[in-house]
C-alpha cells in the first residue's frame, strides 16, 4: 500500500510539474510574439500587428495584455467599429474602470460628446472622487482639445477635495494650452515649495509672459502669501531680466545662504562683479575662519577672472595668511590655484620673478597631476628667463621635453620656450637649429606661428648668425626689452639698430614689429606714431600692411574720421590688396 501511495504522489507531482513547464513555455512564447507585434507597430505596419494580436487572442483567450494592445492599436488607427466590437466581447473580462474610460474615449472619437459626458458622470459618481480616475478622464478631454471640460472636471474635483490646490499641475498645463498664462502661473505657484522649486521655475519661465509681467505677478503673490521660495523666485527672475542690483537686495533679505546661491548663479553667467558683491556681503557678517578662508579664496579667484590683479592679490594674500596661521583649511586644488595665480601676478603684473618663483615652488607642493606640474615648470622657466638665468631655464624645459609622462601639447610649449631661451641668451645659432628642428618634427603645432615669427625676425631679416657683435648686441637688447615689456628702452634700441645695420629694409621690419607689439598691448597712440613714420617712405616694402595698421590704430582710438582717411587711401593704393575685403566691411560699419 505504501508503495502504491508513493507512486500516486509521484505521478501527481509529475503531472503538475509538466503543466507548470508548459505554462512557463506558453508565457515565454506569448511575450516573444507581443514584442514582435510591437515591432510591427513601431514600423507602422499596423495590418501585420493586428493579425498577430488576433492570433494571440485565439491562442490566449481574454488575455488582458493582448486585449489592451489591440484596443490601443484600434484607437490609434481609428478603427472604431473594431474597437467597439472587442470592447463588447471582452467587457466581462476587463476591469470596470478600464472598460468605461476606454468607452468614453471611443464615444468622443465618434463625436458622441453628450453620451461620453453622461458616461463620465456615472463613472465619477461611482469612483467617489478617485483622483486617478478623475485624472484619466480629464486627460482624455485634454487629448481631444476639450479644455473647458477638463478644467471644469479638475475644479469640481478640487472643490470636493480637502486640498484647496488639488490638481494644480494639471490645471496649469491645460491653462497653458489655452494660452491663459496668468491662470497657469497662479496654478504653478500653488504647488511651489522647496521640493518643486526647480520644476516650477522652469515652467514659469516657459510661459509666454515677459519677465516684467512675471515679476509683477510674483510680487503680488508674495504680498498675499509670503514664502522663502517665492522670494527666491523673484530674485531669479530679476536676474533673468538683468536687474542685478534689485536681485541682490532680494537675496540679501533671505540671508547668507541665499547670497551664496546667488553668487554661484552669477558666476555661471560670468557676472563676476555681482558674485563678488554677494560674497563680500557674506564676508562682512562672518566670523568663522573656515568660511572666511573659503570666501577670501573665491573672491580672489573672481577678481583674477576680471583681470583686477591688485584686488585678487590682496585677497589671495589673506588666503595664504589664514591657511598658514589658523586651523582653517582648503582643498589642495584651491591652495594650488591661489599660489599659481599669485605667481602669475608677481611674474607678469609686478615683474617680480624672484617672488613668483617662491610662489611657484609652493604651488608645486599642491600639484596633483603631471599636467599641473608641467604648467608650473614652464612658468618657473619664465622666472629664470627674467632673472637671466638661462641655464636653469634650459634644464627645466629639457626635462619636460624628455619626460615621457607629459603630453604633446606640453612638450610643444616647452620647445617653444626653449627656443625663446636660446634667443634671449643671444645664442642665435642654437635658436636657428632648434627652430628648424621644430619645423621638421612639429609642423602641425598650434605654436608654429610663434616660432616662425621669432625665427623670421632674428634670422631671415637680421641675418644674425653672420652679423657682427654690434648688430647682435643691439638686436638682443631689442628682443629682451620687447619680451620683458621694457617699453622705455625700445626707441633707443631701434635707433641703435638703425645705426649699426645700415639696412633700411631690416630697420623698417623692426619698426613694424615694435608697432605690432604696442598695438597688441593696447597702446594704440604709440603704435600709430611708429606706423605713420614708416608711411613717410613711399618705397617701404611693408607699406600695404602699415597703411592698414595705421587705420586700425585710429579706429581703436575712436578717431573714425582719421581711420576713414587711411582705409580709403589703402583702397585707392591697393584696390586688390590682402586687406581690401576686410576694409570694405569696416567702412560699411563706420558709415552706418
Amino acid at each position: 500500500m505504501k508503495i502504491i501511495r508513493y507512486l500516486i504522489i509521484i505521478i501527481c507531482f509529475f503531472i503538475i510539474f509538466t503543466q507548470t513547464i508548459y505554462a512557463v513555455d506558453d508565457q515565454a512564447v506569448l511575450q516573444v510574439k507581443i514584442r514582435e507585434a510591437l515591432h510591427y507597430e513601431q514600423q507602422g505596419n499596423f495590418i501585420k500587428a493586428e493579425m498577430l494580436y488576433k492570433q494571440l487572442l485565439d491562442n490566449f483567450p481574454h488575455n488582458r495584455q493582448v486585449v489592451s494592445r489591440l484596443i490601443y492599436l484600434y484607437m490609434r488607427t481609428n478603427k472604431l467599429d473594431s474597437l467597439e466590437k472587442i470592447l463588447e466581447n471582452e467587457k466581462d473580462f476587463l476591469t470596470n474602470n478600464y472598460y468605461q474610460i476606454t468607452r468614453i474615449e471611443l464615444l468622443i472619437k465618434k463625436n458622441q460628446l453628450d453620451e461620453a459626458k453622461k458616461m463620465a458622470e456615472v463613472l465619477l459618481q461611482d469612483s467617489k472622487v478617485n483622483s486617478s480616475i478623475i485624472r484619466q478622464v480629464a486627460q482624455i478631454y485634454q487629448r481631444y482639445h476639450l479644455y473647458d471640460d477638463a478644467i471644469e472636471l479638475y475644479l469640481r474635483a478640487r472643490k470636493g477635495s480637502k486640498r484647496s490646490i488639488a490638481f494644480a499641475q494639471e490645471l496649469a498645463n491645460v491653462y497653458q494650452l489655452q494660452e491663459r498664462f496668468y491662470d497657469a502661473l497662479n496654478e504653478y505657484l500653488n504647488i511651489l515649495d522647496n521640493r518643486t522649486y526647480q520644476n516650477v521655475r522652469y515652467r514659469v519661465e516657459k510661459l509666454d509672459l515677459s519677465y516684467e509681467e512675471i515679476i509683477l505677478a510674483l510680487e503680488t503673490r508674495q504680498k498675499q502669501e509670503p514664502s522663502i521660495e517665492l522670494q527666491e523666485l523673484i530674485g531669479e527672475f530679476l536676474m533673468l531680466s538683468r536687474q542685478y542690483q534689485r536681485a541682490f537686495e532680494f537675496y540679501r533679505i533671505l540671508g547668507n545662504d541665499a547670497l551664496i546661491k546667488l553668487a554661484t548663479l552669477a558666476e555661471k553667467q560670468n557676472l563676476y562683479k555681482l558674485s563678488i558683491q554677494c560674497l563680500s556681503e557674506v564676508l562682512k557678517s562672518t566670523k568663522d575662519e573656515q568660511t572666511v578662508l573659503y570666501l577670501e579664496n573665491k573672491i580672489g579667484e573672481l577678481y583674477y577672472f576680471l583681470n583686477d590683479h591688485e584686488k585678487a592679490y590682496k585677497h589671495y594674500m589673506k588666503v595664504i595668511e589664514l591657511y598658514q596661521n589658523t586651523k582653517a583649511s582648503l582643498p589642495s586644488a584651491y591652495i594650488f590655484g591661489a599660489y599659481k595665480n599669485l605667481a602669475n601676478i608677481e611674474l607678469f603684473e609686478y615683474q617680480n620673478p624672484v617672488q613668483s618663483q617662491i610662489y611657484l615652488e609652493k604651488a608645486l607642493d599642491f600639484a596633483s597631476v603631471s599636467s599641473e606640474r608641467a604648467e608650473l615648470s614652464i612658468l618657473l622657466s619664465q622666472c629664470y628667463l627674467q632673472q637671466e638665468d638661462y641655464g636653469k631655464s634650459e634644464n627645466i624645459l629639457t626635462e619636460i621635453i624628455e619626460n615621457k609622462h607629459y603630453n604633446k601639447d606640453v612638450k610643444e610649449r616647452a620647445k617653444m620656450k626653449r627656443i625663446e631661451t636660446a634667443l634671449l641668451k643671444g645664442d642665435f645659432s642654437v635658436a636657428d637649429s632648434l627652430s628648424k628642428d621644430f619645423f621638421a618634427h612639429d609642423y602641425e603645432s598650434k605654436f608654429i606661428n610663434d616660432i616662425a615669427g621669432m625665427y623670421r625676425t632674428m634670422n631671415n631679416e637680421l641675418h644674425l648668425m653672420q652679423a657682427d657683435d654690434n648688430v647682435k648686441n643691439a638686436a638682443l637688447s631689442l628682443l629682451r626689452n620687447m619680451y620683458f615689456n621694457n617699453n622705455a628702452q625700445l626707441n633707443k634700441d631701434i635707433e641703435r639698430l638703425g645705426i649699426v645695420l645700415q639696412d633700411s629694409s631690416a630697420v623698417s621690419y623692426l619698426r613694424l614689429q615694435v608697432a605690432d607689439y604696442y598695438y597688441d598691448q593696447g597702446e594704440y597712440a604709440v603704435a600709430v606714431e611708429f606706423c605713420r613714420e614708416l608711411l613717410t617712405d613711399n618705397d617701404d616694402p611693408y607699406r600695404e600692411y602699415v597703411c592698414f595698421m595705421t587705420a586700425n590704430c585710429f579706429n581703436q582710438l575712436g578717431l573714425n574720421e582719421q581711420a576713414l582717411v587711411y582705409y580709403t587711401d589703402y583702397l585707392l593704393e591697393f584696390p586688390q590688396g590682402t586687406f581690401a575685403p576686410d576694409i570694405r566691411l569696416r567702412l560699411k560699419k563706420l558709415g552706418s
